[in-house]
Formats: C-alpha cells, sequence, structure tokens
C-alpha cells in the first residue's frame, strides 16, 4: 500500500485589499507553518496579504492577475505547481477558484480546494454552473451550515463538501499589560474625544464594523436606530467601514435627522480592537453572512449583540442568550432589541460573559485543524 503524501500546499487569493477572507487565509497559513507544512502562498503584488506573510516568515509568491480567465497567471501557476511540487491548491476566493481550475487541468498531481466563504448562490448561467459542478474539485471548504446549505441548493453534491468554521485569535482578548495597555488607553481617549463620548454618566456606546455595502445592510440599522425611543438612555452607535454605500448611508442619516448625533461614521481604521474596547453593545444588521467574523470580535471582547438573523450569524448568537436575533431587514425589532440592551447594564453583562464563553469554540487554531483534516482526506483519496 502506497504512503499518503504529506500536504504541500498553494493558497491562492487574488485580492489585494485586507478584509476578513484574507485575514481567515492568513491564519491558515500562520497555523499550517507551525505545523511544519510546506506551504506557498500567492497573491496579488503589493498585497496587505503579502506583507503580512512576509513579515510573519510565510512563503509568499507575488503573480499578476488580471481575473479569473487570465492565462497568462493560469501558465505561471502551473509553473510554479510543478517547480515546488504542490499537490494541493486552495482557491480562497472566487476569482482563485476559476483560475484554479484551469490551472489544475494541466497538473493532474494537484488537486483543487475551494473556500466557500460567502452565502450568495451561484449564478444559474453555463459557465458558472461548469465552475462549481466542475469534478475537478475535490472538496469545498464551506465556513459554516449556512454556506453549506447555499452550495447544496445550487447542486454540489454532498460528498463534496466539507465545514471549516472560520476562527478567530483568542490571544486578542485577554487583559493588556504595560506598554500596550498605555497606548490602548490613549487611543480610547482619542476616540471618546472624537466622538463626544463624555458625560457623566457618559452614553452607551453601539458599534457597527462592516463594509458599507448592500448585503450588510446598514440602511436598516439606521432606521433601528432612529426609531430607539427617546426616553432609552443616551447612546451613539459608531459605524466603522468604508465602502460604496458611505455617502447614500450618510443621505439617509441626515433624513433621519440622526447622523452625527446619535450615529458617527467612523470610516476605516487600524487597531480596530480599541474600538471594540469602546463598545458596550455590538450591532450587526447583514440580509446575508457566510459566518462573520466581525461578529466572533465583538463575542470575544465580552459584547452583548444585537442581529439580524442574516447567514450564518445564528451559528454564532444564541438568541436570548448572548443577544437578540430579529428577521432581516426587520428595522422595527432591531429597534426594540438595540433599545432593551440600552436600558438594562444586566442584560449587557450576562449576554456579554455568555459571549465570552461561546466564542472559544470559534479558534483559527481549531479552524487550521479542521482543514488540515480534510486536506488528509483528500491526499488519502488519491492513494
Amino acid at each position: 500500500m502506497m504512503q499518503q503524501p504529506e500536504p504541500r500546499v498553494l493558497h491562492l487569493n487574488t485580492a489585494k485589499t485586507w478584509r476578513g477572507g484574507e485575514r481567515q487565509v492568513f491564519f491558515l497559513a500562520s497555523g499550517l507553518k507551525e505545523r511544519g507544512i510546506h506551504q506557498w502562498v500567492v497573491g496579488r503584488p503589493g498585497s496587505e496579504l503579502g506583507e503580512r506573510c512576509r513579515d510573519a516568515g510565510i512563503p509568499f509568491h507575488e503573480l499578476a492577475m488580471r481575473g479569473e480567465w487570465d492565462l497568462l497567471a493560469v501558465r505561471r501557476l502551473r509553473q510554479f505547481i510543478r517547480q515546488h511540487e504542490l499537490n494541493l491548491l486552495h482557491a480562497h476566493t472566487s476569482r482563485a477558484h476559476g483560475l484554479g481550475l484551469m490551472a489544475v487541468a494541466k497538473t493532474p498531481a494537484c488537486r483543487l480546494i475551494v473556500s466557500r466563504r460567502v452565502d450568495f448562490p451561484a449564478g444559474k448561467n453555463l459557465l458558472s454552473r461548469r465552475k462549481y459542478l466542475s469534478p475537478r474539485i475535490a472538496r469545498f471548504i464551506a465556513i459554516s451550515e449556512n454556506v453549506k446549505r447555499v452550495l447544496l441548493s445550487d447542486g454540489v453534491p454532498p460528498e463534496r463538501i466539507r465545514i471549516a468554521y472560520s476562527g478567530i485569535d483568542l490571544d486578542r482578548f485577554a487583559p493588556l499589560s504595560g506598554a500596550a495597555a498605555h497606548a490602548s488607553a490613549e487611543n480610547l481617549k482619542a476616540l471618546r474625544e472624537e466622538f463626544q463620548i463624555n458625560g457623566q454618566p457618559p452614553p452607551i456606546v453601539i458599534g457597527n464594523v462592516a463594509a458599507l455595502v448592500d448585503h450588510k445592510d446598514q440602511a436598516t440599522l439606521l432606521q433601528a436606530l432612529a426609531q430607539i425611543p427617546v426616553d432609552a438612555p443616551a447612546f451613539r452607535c459608531l459605524i466603522f467601514g468604508e465602502g460604496e454605500l458611505r455617502a447614500p448611508l450618510e443621505a439617509q442619516a441626515r433624513e433621519l435627522g440622526i447622523l452625527n448625533t446619535r450615529v458617527f461614521f467612523a470610516g476605516f481604521r487600524d487597531g480596530i480592537d480599541d474600538a471594540y474596547r469602546l463598545f458596550d453593545i455590538f450591532a450587526m444588521s447583514s440580509k446575508e453572512e457566510g459566518l462573520g467574523t466581525a461578529v466572533l470580535d465583538a463575542m470575544g471582547f465580552s459584547l452583548p449583540v444585537a442581529s439580524t438573523a442574516g447567514g450564518g450569524i445564528p451559528e454564532m448568537i444564541v438568541d436570548g442568550e448572548g443577544g437578540f436575533l430579529s428577521p432581516v431587514g426587520d428595522a422595527a425589532k432591531l429597534g426594540e432589541d438595540l433599545a432593551r440592551l440600552l436600558r438594562s447594564s444586566e442584560l449587557r453583562s450576562r449576554f456579554g460573559d455568555y459571549n465570552r464563553e461561546r466564542v472559544k469554540r470559534f479558534s483559527h487554531q481549531t479552524t487550521c485543524e479542521d482543514t488540515l483534516k480534510i486536506y488528509r482526506e483528500i491526499l488519502g483519496d488519491a492513494v
């Protein structure tokens, strides 16, 4: 009987920006490095992922990729796979999925794995169906049961889907000390001054961390904030994130009479952990969500959550235990839930304590172990 080969992995990511998916790639590559797995991360020149990989000593190869049908990029991928004798190509974005399919067509010793992080249905056109139903895909890795359900509805056979929940770095939530504690205190002071979080008692801070795009649906959050009764405790809602909908959302908030009074748009910031330390409540209003690591971060910082039940959010938040869940798009219910949390410090504390314990099952180390099991399963099939 032939011995099962060890994983030799090419992680393919086509994004230049740094968002949740890129953070998951970095966590996975870091975990595999700790376990001695031979791997390369391949990404676009000048990407944030590339900089972070190099800083962490993770091999990173720059590859210009103009789209998922870039034949020159495919040819160079094949050369790289052969040169380094790689046996697994793990595609981490939709464009990587398309490039990976073409790359493995002529490198049969390399098996293709596709991570699926979003719960959007696949397109119904012929090209999209061929892309998702191709027998060249050894496994899809869904980041939640919700994403698995979408893949099944798209016609992907269940035997080709595995789940590895997205994970976070639990060490981030340990108490700070020394210089780190001092720097955090200074950052918090600056944030309080910037967003007028002062007075005795100071206003309660509601936080939202998400890109300003349609599926995050901050429009529903703004409506919910506007509906909170005037006799509720004073609060500020800080929305951290950038995106194509910033101007329309600011216009909506202005029309509702809550811009720079109840709600502030804080933009994209580095060092977002101090924002979480400032929050008293975390709010999310997504229509769709593969899982939602911003919610996991909130849980790690012991925050109660008021959220819509979009996508995989109910797989993280237990309604009535760690937060409140409302139907997608239901601004009235979301506003009621936020008002309940504003009025009860005991409820906020109890929900936060529950979330701090529950989030431990979503460690990025667990994600790495689950993914490595999938790698070994695929390589075992080939023996």
